[in-house]
């Protein structure tokens, strides 16, 4: 790959090298001061085929959610989440907590346009609101992966191994997921 078809960023605090794909699709490489561009080359050389995947699937995420009026919908939607649905969905996190068996500080929904959710190392656990128009299966699996957070900070087998507990079908739930970006 031609050194023009990536972007680097130099960082004096980072200390390993790593790829990101914007939703364009345009690779940025950040790497720390000390790398010299030989080195960016192989990097880069060595991650190709993960490139080309990431690539194609930011795009097709791109594409499909053009397709939906995001703008639209959380204009509708939201005061039903900052009121009501906010607190049927509150209940149902709590209630798939207290069956798992864990406990959480907080719950915000806000704009999250990288992820569907996240859990923080103090427990607390933020929802994109648009969650609100997903099948109440997807929202119960992104409980149930959120939740399991608090028992593994990580993805290692044992998280999997909580989320399969309690969602066995999981894994064509991820799949459907990409239908909502």
């Amino acid at each position: 790959m031609a050194e023009q078809d990536y972007k680097i960023v130099r960082s004096s605090r980072r200390r390993t090298m790593s790829i990101v794909i914007d939703e364009d699709g345009g690779i940025v490489v950040r790497i720390p001061r000390w790398v010299t561009k030989a080195e960016v080359e192989e990097f880069v050389e060595e991650k190709s085929d993960w490139i080309k995947k990431s690539q194609k699937k930011m795009i097709s995420r791109k594409e499909r959610s053009e397709s939906w009026n995001w703008p639209a919908v959380k204009e509708e939607t939201y005061p039903w989440i900052k009121g009501k649905g906010g607190e049927l969905f509150r209940n149902k996190v709590a209630q798939w907590a207290e069956k798992m068996g864990v406990q959480y500080n907080r719950i915000t929904i806000k704009e999250i346009n990288t992820r569907w959710a996240s859990c923080s190392s103090k427990k607390n656990l933020n929802f994109t609101w648009k969650v609100f128009v997903m099948p109440e299966r997807l929202v119960d699996y992104l409980i149930v992966h959120e939740l399991s957070h608090l028992k593994y900070m990580n993805h290692s087998e044992e998280f999997w191994n909580v989320v399969r507990t309690y969602i066995p079908d999981y894994k064509p739930l991820i799949k459907e997921l990409e239908n909502y970006v």
